[in-house]
């Protein structure tokens, strides 16, 4: 855990991805290429169709527009007040990642 906070990347997050290697895969990060270990990363083709818990600062993460919406108790479905579009979120267990502990 101490290298993922090193690291500085947020959960839910979506960084461009210079390179991906067996071992490093670097990232663009507040403007700065940043060598990061794969295993720290989900790499996927398209955005997520639901919304992103961050479960230490309870908040969760827009799939369309990344905009952050402070999280009390989760609904089913919320609409985002930037983009205004409407999303399920990702499952209970999708959000307690190992690495996460």
């Amino acid at each position: 855990m101490d290298d993922v906070r090193r690291c500085q990347l947020r959960r839910g997050a979506w960084y461009p991805v210079l390179s991906l290697g067996a071992d490093e895969a670097v990232l663009v990060v507040r403007h700065q290429s940043m060598i990061v270990p794969p295993a720290y990363l989900e790499i996927v083709r398209t955005r997520p169709s639901r919304w992103t818990v961050v479960p230490r600062e309870r908040y969760a993460v827009c799939p369309n527009c990344a905009e952050r919406v402070a999280l009390g108790t989760r609904p089913e479905r919320m609409r985002c007040g930037r983009c205004s579009e409407a999303f399920e979120f990702e499952l209970e267990h999708e959000y307690s990642a190992p690495h996460e502990t």
